[in-house]
């Protein structure tokens, strides 16, 4: 997910120690919804842990990305994956801006840190990764293709 400013977003977090945000995009649904629900980002305390959501400067592209955490190499990168998206990304550190510790979901204050439906959702999410992953790149493809042989 990205911020609609990313220079801004650069400031805020160089000169605070935390900065609101709205997001867009689908990678992190359904926790957060496009331009309704508010992150909280705070500077990074090295290192992360899995489980934590990162926001980081994708290399190459002018834009910052919000996603969790699944995995550390042997080399200290992140492996990073949207909660709904199915390709992992590689992160180092330096590219790391902030993380989310916490977020207003129709404007209720959820902490990262210490609310149990938020640590329940990412147990959720992970238990649930490999039925989604094979109904999302597997099922669905077979089934539009029966679909497009059924209507031709």
């Amino acid at each position: 997910m990205k911020t609609y400013d990313i220079n801004d977003a650069l400031n805020q977090l160089k000169t605070q120690e935390s900065a609101a945000f709205f997001t867009s995009g689908a990678s992190m649904r359904p926790l957060l919804r496009t331009h309704k629900d508010i992150v909280i980002i705070a500077r990074p305390a090295f290192p992360l842990a899995i489980g934590e959501v990162p926001l980081y400067k994708k290399r190459g592209v002018d834009k910052l990305i919000l996603h969790r955490i699944i995995g550390i190499a042997n080399d200290g990168t992140y492996i990073i994956r949207g909660d709904n998206t199915y390709k992992k990304e590689y992160v180092k550190q330096e590219d790391i801006v902030g993380v989310m510790t916490a977020l207003y979901r129709s404007g209720k204050y959820v902490d990262c840190a210490n609310s149990k439906r938020y640590k329940l959702y990412v147990k959720w999410n992970k238990l649930t990764y490999p039925i989604r992953y094979v109904w999302k790149t597997k099922i669905r493809a077979f089934l539009g293709k029966v679909k497009r042989k059924i209507l031709k």
